[in-house]
């Protein structure tokens, strides 16, 4: 149960701290008094939207925080345990709001996304209030009472898993199909484009190679020249350096036999002529690798210009070219194999289809029984609500061919409608609920079904203003609904009904007063003892200044 709520500068709320008690807590108040707040503090928590406007003027922040005390921790195991949190005894939610418009989530401390804010808190607590009993009107929200009623989460999570995978190889399908229709209608394009690059043989850094082999070409002329002069004079002319250096050297040779003074001088004109003859031949080999093939030159000029007009055709660089052709290569080759690839995913497609199927056809079977035990269930407990002869029956509405087949209908909640046919009056015939029922009616309706509802045992039940419309007898019986449900559940009930208003349990008025220190409005809420409680009845009996019968009428209904 919420044990304690706190509210800090939301609206005109500064600072409220609130103990509920189990069973009924009761609010009321005058109209516009704030406790329209309190439901949306309880929003929050939600995870419904939150906006700047909700901070209160000059405050930097907002802060709704929930003390809940569980009977059953285990319940929650399943929204906790992804969040990392340990199912304990004691839970807090917390939901903060600046004033720039942005939230914080946190469970026990933990920081947590608003979608598993919105998780936690639907398992701890329900808001049923006039924005609440107008989605009942819409097909979609009683499609989820009836799955609510039923309990059927493991069947909603198989057909949502199945409807998710098939979509999942559905979109990969339609999305190759998308692809091969686009590449077939471009495959003569694609082919010569591929054989044409495959034929140009490209090499990567070709272009860039043979550019610099055809400067080289360029200055070969003189450089061969160069070296050619240098050869001759080293050892290609008569009288050159090294046949003069050889007579030296074996006139040297013949001294120092003689003499060994000349031994230095041998050595020296020895080891010169060697390396000059060396180098002699060297050049002579250099110059021959340096001679320019005119064929090979012409070649080169014919490789550059068609590199060149290839990189301007495709408006890309020689790499880009390289890669354009992989890719085409790789693309025609998954297109000669797509047939199979198509084949696997349809036959998945199909699978995955057929399995969606399955798991509609068994939802399908199971809201059409819970809809005959709700509707009964709905029936008996309206009658005592004004509704003598009542009669109603959920509809439950399968896939036909003429709306295009169970196929076309499918979702992730599967492929039925559901709608609440209502008939208060015998002989007038089964007609939608949102067709014929009055706001009163809806009121009633939306108890009947939260009495009739599934629900956690910690799950706290808000009504707001639920009872709008009602007097008399109907209202009678209507506090005497909830009084029966408040014993089994926790329930805050926000009332302008005295007969509400004297449910068992906690009674809080809400109320706007000055503060006259800051300047501005504050609303608050207080408890009140039995003595208040039945001044408050009293008030809301007979007004500002209640009779002696509207005081023992206040007296009577507290018991």
């Amino acid at each position: 149960m919420l044990a304690e709520l706190t509210v800090k500068n939301l609206a005109l709320i500064d600072s409220l701290v609130i103990a509920f008690g189990p069973g009924a807590n009761v609010m009321t108040g005058e109209t516009g008094a704030g406790k329209s707040i309190l439901v949306g503090a309880l929003g929050l928590l939600l995870g419904r939207r939150a906006t700047a406007d909700l901070v209160r003027a000059g405050a930097e922040e907002a802060e709704v925080s929930a003390f809940f005390q569980l009977d059953d921790p285990e319940s929650l195991a399943l929204v906790l345990e992804p969040l990392g949190i340990e199912p304990a005894d004691d839970l807090i939610l917390r939901r903060v709001v600046t004033a720039a418009g942005r939230s914080r989530a946190y469970c026990n401390g933990t920081p947590i996304p608003q979608n598993q804010l919105a998780a936690v808190g639907e398992e701890l607590l329900s808001i049923s209030g006039q924005h609440d009993q107008q989605s009942l009107l819409k097909a979609a929200s009683q499609l989820h009472f009836l799955d609510r009623f039923g309990g059927r989460r493991g069947l909603l999570d198989d057909m949502r898993a199945a409807w998710q995978a098939w979509g999942a190889v559905s979109g990969e399908l339609k999305a190759l199909e998308s692809q091969l229709k686009e590449a077939e209608e471009k495959r003569d394009l694609y082919e010569f484009q591929r054989d044409e690059l495959k034929k140009a043989a490209l090499i990567p850094n070709e272009d860039m190679d043979l550019l610099e082999e055809k400067n080289r070409a360029k200055d070969g002329g003189r450089l061969l020249e160069s070296l050619a002069s240098a050869a001759e004079l080293l050892g290609g002319e008569p009288g050159n350096v090294v046949e003069k250096l050889g007579r030296a050297r074996r006139g040297l040779e013949k001294a120092a036999g003689i003499d060994p003074r000349f031994d230095e001088a041998f050595t020296v004109v020895n080891e010169s002529y060697h390396q000059l003859a060396d180098l002699a031949a060297e050049l002579e080999g250099m110059g021959r690798d340096l001679e320019v093939d005119p064929d090979r030159l012409e070649w080169v000029d014919e490789r550059l210009n068609t590199l060149a007009k290839f990189k301007r055709k495709y408006n890309m660089t020689l790499a880009e070219l390289i890669e354009r052709e992989r890719f085409l290569t790789e693309l025609l080759n998954r297109l000669d194999g797509a047939g199979l690839d198509l084949a696997r995913l349809r036959r998945e497609s199909t699978t995955a289809l057929e399995k969606s199927l399955r798991a509609a056809d068994k939802l399908h079977k199971a809201r059409q029984a819970d809809g005959e035990r709700l509707a009964g269930l709905l029936a008996e407990g309206l009658r005592p609500l004004g509704f003598p002869r009542l009669e109603m029956r959920v509809a439950v509405e399968g896939a036909s061919d003429e709306d295009g087949g169970a196929e076309k209908r499918l979702g992730p909640n599967g492929y039925d409608r559901v709608e609440f046919l209502f008939c208060p009056n015998p002989g007038e015939g089964m007609k939608p609920l949102s067709k014929i029922a009055s706001g009163g009616e809806l009121s009633r309706v939306m108890l009947a079904l939260k009495t009739v509802q599934e629900r956690p045992g910690d799950q706290l039940l808000v009504f707001d203003e639920i009872d709008s419309g009602l007097g008399g007898i109907t209202a009678e019986a209507v506090a005497a609904r909830m009084a029966d449900l408040s014993r089994h559940h926790q329930t805050i009930v926000i009332t302008h009904l005295p007969q509400m208003a004297a449910l068992p349990g906690r009674h809080f008025v809400v109320a706007k007063e000055p503060d006259l220190a800051a300047g501005r409005t504050v609303t608050t809420i207080t408890p009140l003892s039995r003595e208040q409680r039945s001044a408050e009845l009293a008030r809301m009996l007979g007004g500002a200044s209640p009779g002696p019968e509207a005081v023992a009428l206040a007296e009577k209904l507290l018991g």
